[in-house]
C-alpha cells in the first residue's frame, strides 16, 4: 500500500510559535550513547542548555514523576545512574546488572526496574536505597519496560523470545507471557491502562495488545526496523520510530490503520511525547539530532543538535 510521506518542515517562524506555544517548558533528557552524554533539552527555547557525562554508554532512560530524578541505564557500566534535575548533575550510580538497559520507573515513584538483556530478568531496584530488592525472570533479551498507570502491572518485551511479559507488581511474579512480532523492543501503554503498542523490529510491525488478558488484537504494518513507539493527542495517534529508512509513522488507533510517514533524521530510535500531548520528540542515532513533530500538523517543525549517538530509549520528559 502506498503511503504518503509527510515532508520535513523546519523554519524559524514555526520554531518560535512551538516555543512560545507551550504552557510549561519541560525538560527531555536524550542518551547519547556514544559520547557518554546526556544533552539536557529546554523545550521552550528548544536546545540543549546542559550536557551531564554519563560514563558507561548511556542508553536507557526514565524519569520520576516527581521529574526530580532522571534514572539512565549505563549497559557498559553494568548499572545505571542517577541524575538530580535541579542540579543537573549525576547524584550516584548503581551497579544492577551486566546487560541493564531497558529503565522504568513506578508510578508511584518509590521503585526502578531493569531489564537484563544478557541474564534474562528485570531487576526491581528500591529507589530510596537504591538495593536490589528482587530479580525475576522473564524471555530472552528483555529490551522495552512500560509500567501501568495504576502502578499494578510492569510489561516487558522480550526481544530474542517473540513475546512480552505482565508482571504483578504486588507480588513481583510473572502472571502472563504473549507472544508477538519477531524481536519486539519498544512499547507503550495508553493513559487508560488498557493497550500496549509493540514495536517488533525484525517483521516491521506493531502488535497491539489489549492489558487485562494480555491478547493481541491486531498487527500493524509499518516500515522498516520500527524500534520504539509514542502515543500523542489523547491517545488517538501513535508514533513509530523505522530505524532504516529514517522515517516515523502515524497509526490511528481508532481504527488501527496506519496513515503514512513522516521524514525526521537518520537512524532514529527514541521517541516520547511532550506533557502537552502534541509534540513528538524524535532521537536520530546517526544525525545527532532529535527531531520535533506537530501531531496535529504531522511535520517535524524543529531539529535540535545533542550528542553522538542520541538514543533515548524511553520516558525521557521530565519536569
Amino acid at each position: 500500500m502506498f503511503l504518503k510521506k509527510y515532508p520535513v518542515v523546519a523554519t524559524i517562524a514555526v520554531t518560535t510559535f512551538f516555543c512560545s506555544s507551550l504552557a510549561a517548558s519541560p525538560f527531555a533528557y536524550i542518551s547519547n550513547q556514544l559520547d557518554d552524554s546526556v544533552s539536557v533539552i529546554d523545550t521552550q527555547q528548544g536546545k540543549v542548555v546542559a550536557s551531564i557525562s554519563v560514563q558507561g554508554k548511556p542508553a536507557g532512560v526514565a524519569i520520576a514523576l516527581a521529574g526530580d530524578k532522571a534514572y539512565i541505564s549505563t549497559p557498559e557500566a553494568h548499572g545505571f545512574a542517577v541524575i538530580d534535575t535541579k542540579k543537573q548533575a549525576v547524584i550516584n550510580t548503581v551497579p544492577v546488572s551486566e546487560g541493564a538497559l531497558g529503565i522504568a520507573v513506578g508510578t508511584n515513584g518509590k521503585r526502578i526496574y531493569v531489564a537484563d538483556w544478557y541474564n534474562n530478568n528485570v531487576d526491581v531496584v528500591d529507589a530510596e536505597s537504591l538495593k536490589v530488592l528482587k530479580t525475576i525472570a522473564v524471555g530472552k533479551s528483555p529490551s522495552g519496560l512500560v509500567v501501568s498507570p495504576d502502578n499494578h502491572w510492569l510489561y516487558v518485551a522480550n526481544r530474542l523470545s517473540n513475546s512480552v511479559s505482565k508482571i504483578n507488581l504486588e507480588s513481583l511474579t510473572v502472571v502472563k507471557t504473549t507472544f508477538v512480532g519477531t524481536h519486539p523492543f519498544g512499547l507503550t501503554i495508553d493513559s487508560t491502562g488498557q493497550r500496549i503498542y509493540v514495536a517488533n523490529v525484525q517483521s516491521d510491525d506493531v502488535s497491539v495488545l489489549e492489558t487485562r488478558g494480555l491478547q493481541n488484537i491486531a498487527t500493524i504494518k509499518v516500515s522498516t526496523l520500527p524500534y520504539a513507539t509514542a502515543l500523542a493527542l489523547n491517545d488517538s495517534r501513535l508514533f513509530v520510530t523505522n530505524q532504516d529508512d529514517g522515517s516515523v509513522s502515524v497509526i490511528d488507533t481508532q481504527t488501527l490503520k496506519n496513515m503514512g510517514l513522516i521524514e525526521v533524521g537518520t537512524k532514529p530510535e527514541g521517541i516520547n511525547t511532550h506533557p502537552d500531548d502534541r509534540h513528538v520528540y524524535v532521537a536520530n542515532w546517526f544525525d545527532n539530532t532529535v527531531s520535533v513533530i506537530d501531531a496535529k500538523k504531522l511535520k517535524v517543525i524543529d531539529t535540535i543538535k545533542t550528542g553522538k549517538g542520541s538514543r533515548a530509549f524511553g520516558q525521557f520528559f521530565g519536569k
